[in-house]
Protein backbone atom coordinates (compact mmCIF):
# COMPACT_ATOMS: atom_id res chain seq x y z
CA UNK A 1 0.00 0.00 0.00
CA UNK A 2 1.71 3.07 -1.00
CA UNK A 3 0.49 5.24 1.09
CA UNK A 4 1.66 2.92 4.13
CA UNK A 5 4.79 3.06 2.46
CA UNK A 6 4.94 7.04 2.84
CA UNK A 7 3.86 7.48 6.02
CA UNK A 8 6.31 4.70 6.96
CA UNK A 9 9.56 6.71 4.84
CA UNK A 10 8.13 9.98 6.71
CA UNK A 11 8.57 8.10 10.03
CA UNK A 12 12.10 6.96 9.15
CA UNK A 13 12.65 10.65 8.44
CA UNK A 14 11.56 12.02 11.33
CA UNK A 15 13.00 9.66 13.10
CA UNK A 16 16.77 10.59 12.18
CA UNK A 17 17.06 7.05 11.02
CA UNK A 18 16.20 6.98 6.74
CA UNK A 19 19.65 6.18 6.32
CA UNK A 20 19.30 3.16 7.69
CA UNK A 21 15.85 1.78 6.79
CA UNK A 22 15.44 0.53 2.94
CA UNK A 23 12.10 -0.19 1.93
CA UNK A 24 12.45 -2.95 -0.83
CA UNK A 25 8.54 -3.13 -2.58
CA UNK A 26 7.21 -5.54 -5.18
CA UNK A 27 10.27 -7.27 -6.36
CA UNK A 28 10.54 -10.77 -7.54
CA UNK A 29 11.14 -13.71 -5.16
CA UNK A 30 14.69 -14.24 -6.09
CA UNK A 31 15.04 -11.22 -4.34
CA UNK A 32 12.77 -11.70 -1.21
CA UNK A 33 14.78 -14.96 -0.98
CA UNK A 34 18.00 -12.73 -0.79
CA UNK A 35 17.43 -10.28 1.68
CA UNK A 36 15.57 -13.75 3.83
CA UNK A 37 18.93 -15.21 3.43
CA UNK A 38 20.82 -11.89 5.20
CA UNK A 39 18.15 -11.56 8.04
CA UNK A 40 17.99 -13.02 11.59
CA UNK A 41 14.94 -11.62 12.57
CA UNK A 42 11.71 -11.27 10.53
CA UNK A 43 8.47 -8.98 11.88
CA UNK A 44 4.92 -9.70 10.70
CA UNK A 45 2.44 -7.11 12.24
CA UNK A 46 -0.51 -7.34 10.20
CA UNK A 47 -3.81 -8.06 12.19
CA UNK A 48 -6.03 -10.93 12.18
CA UNK A 49 -4.26 -12.12 8.25
CA UNK A 50 -6.34 -15.02 7.26
CA UNK A 51 -3.05 -17.49 6.60
CA UNK A 52 0.15 -15.45 6.46
CA UNK A 53 2.68 -17.22 4.03
CA UNK A 54 5.26 -14.71 4.74
CA UNK A 55 5.35 -15.61 8.09
CA UNK A 56 5.83 -19.40 6.95
CA UNK A 57 8.57 -17.98 4.52
CA UNK A 58 9.97 -16.37 7.73
CA UNK A 59 10.40 -19.44 9.35
CA UNK A 60 11.36 -21.66 6.51
CA UNK A 61 14.18 -19.05 5.71
CA UNK A 62 15.53 -19.80 9.55
CA UNK A 63 14.39 -16.05 10.83
CA UNK A 64 13.42 -15.63 14.44
CA UNK A 65 9.92 -14.59 13.83
CA UNK A 66 7.77 -12.40 15.39
CA UNK A 67 4.71 -11.88 14.52
CA UNK A 68 0.83 -10.49 15.67
CA UNK A 69 -0.63 -12.52 17.99
CA UNK A 70 -4.14 -13.22 15.58
CA UNK A 71 -5.40 -14.97 12.76
CA UNK A 72 -3.31 -17.60 11.41
CA UNK A 73 -0.11 -16.93 13.07
CA UNK A 74 -1.75 -17.60 15.98
CA UNK A 75 -4.24 -20.35 15.08
CA UNK A 76 -1.98 -22.65 12.47
CA UNK A 77 1.49 -21.26 12.39
CA UNK A 78 3.61 -20.24 15.52
CA UNK A 79 3.39 -22.29 18.92
CA UNK A 80 4.49 -18.74 21.45
CA UNK A 81 7.98 -18.90 22.05
CA UNK A 82 8.91 -22.23 20.94
CA UNK A 83 9.38 -21.75 16.85
CA UNK A 84 8.24 -17.88 16.89
CA UNK A 85 7.36 -14.87 19.01
CA UNK A 86 3.94 -14.07 18.83
CA UNK A 87 2.75 -10.08 20.01
CA UNK A 88 -0.26 -7.35 19.58
CA UNK A 89 0.70 -4.76 21.55
CA UNK A 90 3.86 -2.37 20.98
CA UNK A 91 5.32 -3.48 24.37
CA UNK A 92 4.94 -7.22 23.19
CA UNK A 93 6.49 -6.42 19.94
CA UNK A 94 9.27 -5.04 21.88
CA UNK A 95 9.65 -7.43 24.56
CA UNK A 96 9.87 -9.84 21.46
CA UNK A 97 12.87 -7.93 19.41
CA UNK A 98 14.54 -7.12 22.65
CA UNK A 99 14.42 -10.76 23.55
CA UNK A 100 15.97 -11.71 20.01
CA UNK A 101 18.30 -8.81 19.87
CA UNK A 102 19.49 -8.62 22.78
CA UNK A 103 20.20 -12.42 23.42
CA UNK A 104 21.70 -12.36 20.30
CA UNK A 105 19.96 -13.80 17.14
CA UNK A 106 22.61 -16.39 17.26
CA UNK A 107 22.23 -16.98 20.76
CA UNK A 108 21.22 -21.09 22.47
CA UNK A 109 17.74 -20.17 22.71
CA UNK A 110 17.26 -17.99 19.53
CA UNK A 111 19.43 -20.91 17.55
CA UNK A 112 16.96 -23.38 19.04
CA UNK A 113 13.36 -21.19 18.16
CA UNK A 114 14.95 -20.83 14.71
CA UNK A 115 15.58 -24.30 14.25
CA UNK A 116 12.38 -25.33 15.65
CA UNK A 117 10.88 -22.70 13.04
CA UNK A 118 12.71 -23.88 10.06
CA UNK A 119 11.29 -27.31 10.98
CA UNK A 120 7.58 -25.95 11.41
CA UNK A 121 7.21 -24.38 8.32
CA UNK A 122 8.18 -27.84 6.43
CA UNK A 123 4.57 -28.94 7.11
CA UNK A 124 3.58 -26.45 4.70
CA UNK A 125 4.80 -28.03 2.02
CA UNK A 126 4.86 -30.83 -0.66
CA UNK A 127 8.44 -30.25 -1.32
Amino acid sequence: DDARVAELRKLAKDLGIDDSVEFVLNQPYSVLKAWLGRASIGIHTMWNEHFGIGVVEMQAAGLITIAHDSGGPKADIIVKTVDGYLASSVDEYSSAMYRALCDGANSNENMQIRARGRESSKRFSDQ
